[in-house]
């Protein structure tokens, strides 16, 4: 058993600022995360050549130097300032409400008053009036909450704003004072960052965060917010903290009422008496501890709110700029109509087709090097709730987000004129994909949905129920945001260093707590063990971890290829879109490891077929070739990858180049195409060694035969004699005399590595843009030596690798995959594309030197802090790496 003082459960924003907190204070801390980055909601993905930010609008609380705000001095004090570039953003937002309002809404007081006065002049008394009242009450707020209660109401006429607008709404104060509909809808576009709308906000939270906007400036990061979470880690690990990725926390053991340690995922059993937990309280209380193990008056407390709203999301990378299509402001409120109450609940009860608003982010006007150069990453942001997506079927999920994002994309180009003509990348996410990442009831991105209600009531406390058990992030006290999580760690790190340094709790402190929420939860029901319950097992069907396969046939294609027709051990199989793959766990002698394989068969059916061919030299594929047979069963993960026909961005005229197995998912895109009938033209180009080698020959000729729109050409390079077909390889002059013109088609590429250098070049040469090129991303090719950029050491040297964490030392290859060496050892590393592309085997290079091919993408961050893919990495040295 492993001993830390405190144990911090999840590095979201809070978990984060917690552990540096006491990791600074000299306390041992350890951080599991279950994520393979650190962060939460405060991280970055990638798709292709665009990194996309998950969440971060506009960072509040910030400053600078010279104008220190509350974010900046926490920072300050963590030693992160130094580590990260922040970038402040000009404006506040741009508001257009349609038909007739465009306003930008600067930062400053009197710049904010002038401007909004000048757009709405009959109005700009009671502009002045406004803003007079919430910059007077956001000073008594921040007075009161240094002074306490006790001192504001012995001298109440020292805070006559405060206590005249407490527990107020936002449409309370303002309507009385500004009776323009659309001046009012201007100042109440910031309600979506706290999900309410402007009859429920919260005066008190509007004020605090409008005025520390203009006085502090809205501010971004360069590298996204995963180099703030990035800086945060490398913090901790130096005040000598530990950071574990991959690891997250199973169970929270307790004793006599109190905290005695920590279950990891992977069964490390850690002995502490402080559990710090950024994750939310309902899963803490009924997930990892035990609604068993939990005070009554507690539970009650939880049940007595609910989870606040969730997002819909459509990530955009664009291949033009900003500006080409008109946008030269960071953050864009589009509305076409001055309710925003209706825009709020249009999507509680159902999804609307008809979308109200949408915040546009543009973040390349404030950091031209957000995206590659020449392109734009936009993101499209509605408010959105679980309920109506939980009652979709999983067909009918991936239907609707596809429609959805349509009419959003086309609401923004009512700014962009032209938006839809240049997408090049697109990643849509609902809350059920905010539900998958952070287990919160209802995806919610803010913590409770009274959190930011105008009723006065009172933030649940960072102190949990048990003895040394303490709460950071948008849960609790001060509610959820970039600039509050962080401040919510500060102040739960603060009362358990308190707590440590007296070796316990007051008591009087905990009777207070209990009597505070138990009055706070007089008439609330009693929670329910039910309450995560349905979202998990929707979101599980969707999106499983693993899934559990039987081999029910074997199905030889050629002499090389075989298709393994695997069921479900238990239940139904997750749904996936034609093209996409599975990464396929096995164990050969002993050791573990795993391949993607592309799904052959069509969606919809009761198996997935995964067609395997010999590669030589092989390991995986001789296995599932030589050994495998009907009854076998193995765990996979949920379908995973973007290679496939998106009908929202791409044209339907697809030409398919294919090259051996990299048949796979064209046959089970073909496949869908011709059974559902739909309005794609297809031709394939499908090459091979010699004729016997093609896979699905025969179904792809009666296909053809059969559906005008789909086209087949077969290619041999090494043809027998007598054979009168096509002759030669996929090249520029090959595919121009089968294609023709070029225009208007959409080239799909999937095959082995010296087929993708081909026919990429030819794809160039007959003036194909590389946005207009889809390519699954293909593993590691079979002599590295060949890629471009080898240094020229010989692929059997080899170098001792040290796994810093565990001690452990191994041998690697240089021609190898790093992967392959630790996995052959005995060290698995979480792997799901194999190919550099889904980040899930993200690893830290601590000392040595490795070679990538250049076609790996990593986050920006990774790249400056040494993390590398080990799926596609190969040691050039001696090397020490931290997983």
């Amino acid at each position: 058993m492993k001993d830390y003082d405190v144990v911090v459960i999840g590095a979201g924003l809070g978990g984060l600022s917690s552990a540096t907190f006491l990791a600074k204070a000299g306390k041992k801390v350890l951080l599991l995360e279950k994520h393979n980055v650190p962060g939460g909601y405060a991280s970055s993905f990638t798709r292709g050549r665009f990194e996309f930010e998950i969440a971060l609008h506009e960072l509040s609380g910030l400053g600078s130097e010279s104008n220190k705000g509350p974010v900046w001095r926490i920072l300050k004090e963590y030693g992160v300032i130094p580590r990260v570039e922040f970038i402040p953003i000009p404006d506040f937002y741009r508001a257009v409400v349609l038909p007739d309002v465009d306003v930008i809404v600067p930062i400053g007081r009197q710049n904010f008053e002038e401007t909004l006065c000048n757009q709405f002049p009959k109005d700009a008394d009671g502009i002045k009036q406004f803003s007079a009242t919430m910059f007077d009450f956001a000073e008594e707020a921040l007075r009161a909450n240094r002074v306490g209660m006790k001192a504001v109401m012995e001298e109440p006429s020292k805070f006559s704003t405060l206590l005249a607008n407490y527990g107020r709404t936002l449409t309370e104060v303002l309507n009385p004072l500004v009776s323009d509909d659309r001046a009012r809808a201007v100042l109440s576009e910031t309600c979506g960052y706290y999900c309410q709308p402007p009859s429920k906000m919260s005066f008190l939270i509007y004020a605090l965060g409008t005025v520390s906007y203009l006085r502090f400036g809205p501010a971004h990061i360069k590298g996204k917010s995963q180099a703030l979470s990035q800086a945060f880690v490398d913090a901790i690990e130096e005040y000598g903290g530990n950071v574990w990725l991959n690891n997250g926390a199973a169970r929270i053991l307790t004793s006599s009422g109190g905290v005695r340690g920590v279950v990891a995922e992977d069964g490390t059993e850690i002995a502490c008496k402080y559990v710090v937990c950024n994750a939310n309280p309902l899963m803490t209380c009924l997930d990892f501890i035990g609604k068993e193990n939990i005070p009554g008056w507690y539970l009650k407390r939880l049940g007595a709110w609910s989870g606040g709203a969730s997002t819909f999301n459509v990530y955009l990378g664009l291949y033009c700029t900003c500006s080409e299509l008109g946008l030269n402001t960071h953050e864009n409120f589009i509305n076409i109509g001055t309710d925003l109450d209706k825009q709020h609940e249009s999507m509680r009860h159902s999804i609307n087709l008809e979308p109200y608003g949408a915040a546009v982010t543009a973040y390349n006007v404030v950091d031209e090097e957000f995206s590659p150069p020449g392109t734009a990453s936009l993101v499209l942001t509605t408010l959105a709730y679980a309920e109506p997506w939980l009652k979709l079927s999983p067909s009918e999920y991936i239907k609707m987000k596809d429609l959805l994002a349509d009419k959003f994309i086309g609401l923004a180009e009512r700014i962009a004129p032209g938006l839809r003509d240049h997408i090049e990348v697109m990643e849509i996410a609902t809350p059920l994909t905010n539900v998958r990442y952070t287990g919160n009831p209802g995806g919610s991105i803010i913590g409770f949905d009274e959190n930011y209600q105008g009723t006065g009531q009172v933030h649940l406390p960072n102190r949990g129920p048990l003895e040394g058990l303490y709460f950071a992030g948008a849960w609790v006290n001060i509610g959820g945001g970039f600039e509050t999580c962080i401040v919510s760690g500060y102040l739960a790190a603060k009362e358990a260093l308190e707590d440590m340094e007296r070796e316990g709790r007051d008591v009087t402190i905990m009777e207070k707590l209990q009597s505070q929420l138990t009055k706070q939860a007089e008439r609330a029901p009693q929670l329910k063990d039910t309450l995560l319950a349905q979202a998990k097992k929707t979101v599980a069907k969707l999106h499983p971890d693993r899934v559990s396969l039987k081999v029910k046939d074997v199905i030889e294609e050629t002499q090389s290829t075989k298709t393994l027709r695997m069921v479900s051990v238990e239940g139904t199989l997750p749904y996936f879109r034609a093209g996409q793959y599975i990464n396929l766990f096995v164990n050969i002698d002993g050791i573990l490891t795993s391949r993607p394989y592309s799904i052959s068969s069509v969606p919809g059916k009761p198996y997935y077929d995964i067609t395997v061919r010999r590669m030589e030299p092989g390991f995986v594929s001789h296995y599932l070739l030589d050994r495998v047979t009907v009854g076998d069963t193995f765990e996979s993960t949920g379908p995973n990858g973007s290679f496939y026909y998106e009908p929202l961005i791409e044209t339907p005229d697809l030409v398919f180049l294919a090259g051996g197995s990299g048949i796979t998912p064209f046959m089970s895109i073909i496949r869908e195409v011709t059974q559902k009938q739909s309005p794609v033209n297809i031709h394939l180009l499908y090459g091979s060694r010699n004729h016997t080698d093609i896979i699905f020959g025969d179904e792809l000729r009666k296909l053809a035969a059969k559906h005008q729109n789909i086209k087949v050409d077969f290619v041999i390079s090494e043809p027998p004699q007598g054979w009168s077909g096509l002759c030669g390889l996929l090249d520029a002059k090959m595919i121009s005399s089968l294609v023709g013109s070029v225009e208007g088609k959409r080239f799909f590429l999937c095959g082995p590595v010296q087929m993708h250098i081909l026919c990429e070049e030819a794809l160039k040469t007959l003036g194909v843009p590389s946005r207009l090129i889809k390519k699954e991303a293909y593993g590691p090719p079979a002599d590295i030596t060949l890629e471009p950029g080898w240094p020229g050491i010989s692929p059997k040297t080899e170098f001792e690798v040290i796994e810093e964490r565990s001690g452990r030392s191994l041998k690697a290859r240089a021609g190898e995959p790093l992967m392959i060496s630790l996995e052959r050892a005995g060290l698995v590393v979480p792997a799901i594309c194999r190919s550099g592309e889904c980040t899930a085997c993200r690893t830290r290079l601590v000392v040595g030197k490795v070679f990538a091919p250049a076609r790996v993408h990593r986050r920006w961050v990774d790249e400056k802090s040494n993390y590398i893919h080990p799926c596609m990495s190969y040691p050039l040295e001696n090397l020490c790496i931290r997983l």
